[in-house]
């Protein structure tokens, strides 16, 4: 078995980490956090550009592809992104880039306060926390699909039984709360990586420096852009089993 430690806005246990949210449209959010409709703008602005849809909505729709990808290519960007750190970087809350347009912010998870300055051309792909199960691992692990398992279901179904000890007990973003966090949960088909080899002495024993493969389930959401001032997110959880909490406190300034 693999051996588990935890490590922030990712659940990160021996060989993983990662968490996100998979929108809900029904989730309600005050006018005042997204993004005023540039009055400039085409009338087919939102058409080339889904972003600069105006609603009651700050987050994504589980169905929607911003920037031409879903929910679950962007968790395993995110995942991808995790892994290329070396061992200092990986301990450290930082703002990952996933793409010109697209930042996740990343660390242990634990309790923090977390600030950074981004621009309203930036969107945030949140994760509260995530799981990323990778293979093969080394044979004193016992780390094996049972006979007749595929890989990709020996893998999702070890990450689902992780992730099932941790709770999402509250997420707020301005105030306003998400009433169906796990409707933000998702678990990716199995997909393949190459991490930095460096990782195996610090974070995760089974990472190769070479193409192996890999699930990621978690929770993960996409935000829509936001107005041009200070926004705060919050996210409570726990795990019950281990007598842990955490309460993440992450202020974003948006700047023009």
């Amino acid at each position: 078995m693999k051996t588990f430690f935890f490590s922030k806005i990712g659940l990160v246990f021996g060989l993983v980490l990662i968490l996100m949210f998979t929108s809900c449209q029904s989730d309600e959010f005050s006018e005042t956090s997204v993004l005023e409709e540039d009055p400039e703008m085409a009338e087919d602005a939102e058409e080339s550009d889904p972003t600069l849809r105006v609603n009651n909505s700050l987050i994504f729709p589980t169905t929607a592809r911003p920037f031409g990808k879903s929910n679950e290519d962007w968790a395993i960007e995110f995942g991808k992104a995790v892994v290329s750190l070396d061992c200092e970087a990986i301990f450290k809350s930082q703002m990952l880039k996933l793409s010109d347009k697209v930042i996740a912010p990343f660390g242990s998870l634990e309790s923090s306060n977390d600030e950074y300055t981004i621009t309203r051309d930036q969107n945030i792909f949140l994760s509260p926390a995530f799981f990323f199960n990778d293979y093969p691992c080394p044979a004193e692990f016992d780390w094996e699909p049972a006979e007749g398992q595929s890989l990709e279901d020996f893998l999702k179904e070890s990450a689902k039984e992780i992730m099932g000890g941790l709770e999402i007990k509250e997420i707020t973003i301005d105030g306003n709360k998400i009433e169906d966090t796990d409707g933000y949960r998702l678990s990716t088909d199995l997909f393949h990586f190459t991490g930095n080899p460096e990782l195996k002495e610090c974070f995760d024993p089974c990472i190769t420096g070479e193409s192996q493969p890999a699930v990621i389930d978690g929770y993960f959401m996409m935000l829509k852009k936001l107005k041009v001032g200070k926004h705060t997110i919050v996210v409570k959880g726990e795990i019950p089993s281990e007598g842990f909490s955490f309460d993440w406190n992450l202020v974003l300034n948006v700047t023009k």
